[in-house]
């Protein structure tokens, strides 16, 4: 192999015509997927989504590396799956494989020596299998109950040898397979949320009445509070902002430092100003049954940026407020 030169503007435009064609071509081998009838598939969705058993997803090689995906894929939304890797399942792992069991076998050839060893094993158990195939006329092919043929023109290296276009492929249907049979599940954003308790994805369970300021930590002040004490309780509850409330406590207003500032710039009477007179008369507030995953999604709705988030309950009452560092704790 040649030693590597060093990298001209002809040859880096080169690489990058290279490193497109492969995007290119695994974006045809999903188009043309997409051109095809899909017979079957209804009744494939509708099989896996009425077990109760985990499914498996069967491979080696590099469908294997997919049929281990598809299973962490399946199992967090909702469809309980294990992967079993086709060269083990000879030797042990095939326990894994209840009777009866749905098992989705991957492999692009459909004559996969492995897998092909152990049909006769599966069958004997009653498992409905299901195949996604590169290859209609394989042996594979001919063996399972429902096929859905996932056949590429080319793969997409400059070779036409390495598993790439074949494997996106397979990965899309996959994921297709899962999401769909999740939906017809009837797997919701908060299931899929409970299903994660770690990490990010599990602080978005985190209830904002658990992270939320509230009690003596809370800023609120009247309308009628002069800007002297209005900046007096924004310092001491350290958020840069207050609520302002009614007599029986109900929002009815945010100051925060920016609201302040331009007062002051806008040359009105320091002396004389009251909170009433500085708010924002229509903040965006969240309710005290909401969790972390809600205000997320609500941030992402709205092109507003906001630092503190006031809490209120079903009748309007400020019962807490929120900042943007409060969501990444827990």
């Amino acid at each position: 192999m040649n030693a590597l030169t060093a990298i001209s503007p002809a040859s880096s435009d080169l690489a990058t015509a290279w490193f497109r064609d492969v995007i290119a071509a695994e974006r045809n081998a999903l188009s043309d997927f997409l051109r095809h009838p899909l017979p079957g598939i209804s009744e494939t969705v509708a099989l896996i989504a009425r077990q109760t058993r985990p499914i498996i997803l069967l491979g080696v090689g590099k469908s294997g590396h997919v049929a281990a995906k598809l299973a962490a894929t399946f199992s967090s939304l909702g469809t309980a799956a294990l992967f079993v890797n086709a060269a083990e399942a000879a030797h042990g792992d095939l326990g894994a494989v209840e009777s009866h069991s749905v098992v989705v076998i991957l492999s692009n050839s459909g004559a996969t020596e492995e897998i092909i060893r152990i049909m006769p094993l599966l069958k004997a158990r009653g498992c409905l299998l299901v195949g996604i195939l590169g290859r209609a006329d394989s042996p594979l092919a001919r063996a399972v109950d429902h096929l859905i043929p996932a056949e590429v023109e080319r793969e997409a290296d400059h070779i036409g040898m390495a598993p790439t276009s074949s494997t996106t492929l397979h990965l899309a249907v996959g994921d297709a397979l899962a999401v769909a049979v999740s939906r017809m599940r009837g797997f919701t954003r908060e299931d899929f949320l409970r299903h994660h308790p770690a990490g990010l994805l599990g602080r978005q369970m985190i209830p904002v009445s658990t992270l939320m300021h509230q009690g003596d930590d809370l800023p609120k002040v009247e309308r009628s509070t002069s800007l002297v004490d209005l900046l007096a309780v924004m310092s001491s509850k350290r958020l840069g902002a207050a609520g302002v409330v009614d007599g029986d406590d109900r929002l009815v207003g945010l100051v925060v430092d920016g609201d302040v500032r331009r007062h002051f710039q806008s040359g009105c009477d320091i002396q004389t100003a009251t909170a009433g007179a500085i708010m924002q008369t229509s903040p965006q507030v969240v309710g005290s049954g909401a969790n972390v995953g809600d205000v997320l999604l609500m941030r992402s709705a709205t092109s507003a940026a906001w630092l503190v988030l006031p809490v209120v309950d079903a009748g309007g009452v400020l019962v807490g407020m929120l900042h943007t560092n409060d969501l990444m704790q827990g």
